[in-house]
Order: C-alpha cells, then sequence, then structure tokens
C-alpha cells in the first residue's frame, strides 16, 4: 500500500500543480480582459502592463514544462491578449531621435516633490546640481513653495501658485508668461508657461484610483491634448500624468502627435524602493522639437523619482 502511495504522488503534484497554473491563467486573463476597458478599473490595471506580460512569459513557460496542449495554448492565448496591446502602443508611439546638429538645446528636470517630503536640500541639491534650464515640480505645498524660493539665484523667473498639495511650479533661467488652468471636479492645476519662441505645460492630474478619480483622469488629459493641438509653437509637456504610455487616458496625446524623447515611455518612475512594481508616469512630451533624450535621476525623499529631458529646440 504505501508503495502503490508513493508511486501515486508525483501524479498528484503533476495534477495539482496543473490546476494551480491554470487557474492562475483564469485569472491572468480575467485580468487582460478587464484592462481593455479604456476606463475604471481597467485604469488601474494597464499602467503594470510590462509586469503582467511578464507573469504570462511565466505561465507559458511552466505550460511547456508541464507539456499539455490544452494548458499551453491557454497560456498562449493570455500572453496574446497582454503582449498585444502593448506592442501596438510602443509601434504607434513617435520617438524623437537622441540628438540633433540643427536646433538649439534646452534641458528641463521635471520632480514630483511629494507633498509629505521633507528633504527639501535634496531637491533643491537636485535643481542647482543638475543646472537645466528649466525646473518643473508637481506636489508643491505652501511649505515647498516656501522653501524652493532658495531656488531663485539659479532661477530668477518662476511662477509657484498655492493649490494645497496639488500645485505646480515652474522655475527659469528665463522670462515667460504663466497662466493657470484649473480643471476637473477637482480643480486640479495645468500650468501653461509661454516663452515666446516655445510653449511648456506642468501637468499633474488626479490618479485613477476610482471611477470619478479615472473620469477626472482623462478629461484632465484630454483638455491637455486640446490645448496642445490648438498651439502653433514648439510645445514641452512634463509632469506627473498619473498614467503610463499603454493607458487608456493617454490616448488624446496619442492624436495629438505628441512624441516621447528617446529612452522614455518603459522608465520607473514611481514607486521608488518597488522595482518590480516600477512604471513610469513622470513624462517630458513634445511637439514640434526635432530631438530629445529623457533620463531617469536619482531619488530625492519622494515618491517618485525625477526625470531629465535634455532637448533640442527648432531653429
Amino acid at each position: 500500500m504505501a508503495r502503490r502511495l508513493e508511486l501515486g504522488q508525483p501524479g498528484i503534484f503533476l495534477r495539482n500543480t496543473r490546476f494551480v497554473v491554470g487557474l492562475g491563467l483564469s485569472v491572468g486573463l480575467l485580468i487582460g480582459l478587464i484592462s481593455l476597458w479604456p476606463h475604471w478599473p481597467g485604469d488601474m490595471i494597464v499602467p503594470f502592463r510590462l509586469q503582467l506580460v511578464a507573469l504570462a512569459v511565466a505561465g507559458l513557460l511552466i505550460s511547456l514544462c508541464l507539456a499539455r496542449r490544452a494548458l499551453i495554448g491557454f497560456a498562449a492565448v493570455v500572453l496574446m491578449l497582454h503582449a498585444t496591446p502593448l506592442a501596438l502602443r510602443l509601434m504607434q508611439r513617435p520617438v524623437l531621435p537622441a540628438a540633433s546638429d540643427a536646433g538649439r538645446p534646452l534641458s528641463l528636470v521635471f520632480s514630483n516633490v511629494l507633498a509629505d517630503n521633507r528633504d527639501y536640500g535634496r531637491v533643491i541639491a537636485l535643481a542647482e546640481g543638475e543646472d537645466a534650464d528649466l525646473f518643473a515640480a508637481a506636489e508643491t505645498s505652501p511649505a515647498w513653495i516656501e522653501r524652493l524660493k532658495a531656488l531663485s539665484a539659479t532661477y530668477p523667473y518662476s511662477y509657484a501658485p498655492e493649490a494645497g498639495v496639488f500645485g505646480v511650479a515652474l522655475y527659469a533661467r528665463q522670462p515667460f508668461t504663466p497662466t493657470l488652468y484649473r480643471l476637473g471636479r477637482y480643480n486640479m492645476s495645468l500650468l501653461r508657461a509661454d516663452f515666446g519662441d516655445y510653449v511648456v505645460y506642468v501637468a499633474h492630474p488626479m490618479p485613477p484610483a476610482n471611477a470619478l478619480l479615472s473620469e477626472d483622469n482623462h478629461q484632465y488629459i484630454a483638455h491637455l491634448a486640446r490645448r496642445v493641438a490648438a498651439e502653433t509653437k514648439p510645445v514641452i509637456v512634463t509632469g506627473d500624468l498619473n498614467a503610463t504610455l499603454w493607458s487608456g487616458s493617454m490616448e488624446p496625446l496619442m492624436r495629438a502627435r505628441m512624441s516621447w524623447p528617446a529612452g522614455s515611455g518603459l522608465r520607473h518612475t514611481w514607486p521608488t524602493g518597488r522595482a518590480l512594481l516600477g512604471i513610469q508616469i513622470d513624462h517630458v512630451l513634445t511637439k514640434g522639437l526635432p530631438a530629445g533624450r529623457l533620463t531617469v535621476l536619482r531619488h530625492v525623499g519622494s515618491d517618485h523619482l525625477p526625470v531629465r529631458a535634455d532637448l533640442v529646440l527648432p531653429e
């Protein structure tokens, strides 16, 4: 009897393994179908498309090891469901060359400083050390606005309106004309800065944490895209968009033919300290610029990593 039980154990293990893998693939299928919905709750799933593709690949490899055709086919369907939208968006997005001989350089650093972050000195040191032409920030609470006045020697021109914990601010070496818009039911800030021969938008919509916030995120980005489409000058959009390249809310910016600097779209800017969950929701996008490159910078105490864009303005 003991001998028969011992011989039967591998068969029981394989059946249990197939069941667990099949259950995991079923969950993956359900998540994939929900992610196709371009609003909430799909908005909370889509940002992690890369991680889901990695899990789907793992499911397919395990299914191949188990050598069951039905399981292999099921795993392939789940992988295609997650990978196809990712591949299509990567092919659809315009990507700038990293450099260009024509034009003049313009550098920009953006940081979501996190309203509760008290590492003021690290952010100020970053802004001064990067020595970019522009420094933009989000979640600039009144305390942050006060502390960032220390940048006045580096950036003599600035606009930092108070908007609670959801403020946005811009610091520059050259003068500009600011306009502040309040968008959506939560009056989220959108800053337009006109530098004469180009325009910069600093954006920070709500995260799509529930149905109402998701709708607000979509409306904010759609409003931003309409403004960008109406501009006749070169445009730079920077900010924490609370959306990734694959998010449904980014579709209006795709239609507005915004371009991604080289090195952008597949980076990790949030959350800090959790590489496996890393997604890029902090962006620099452009319209009418010939070249640009994006770099993710060091940690400054926020839950977001800052980004730097080295751009080229047209002559």
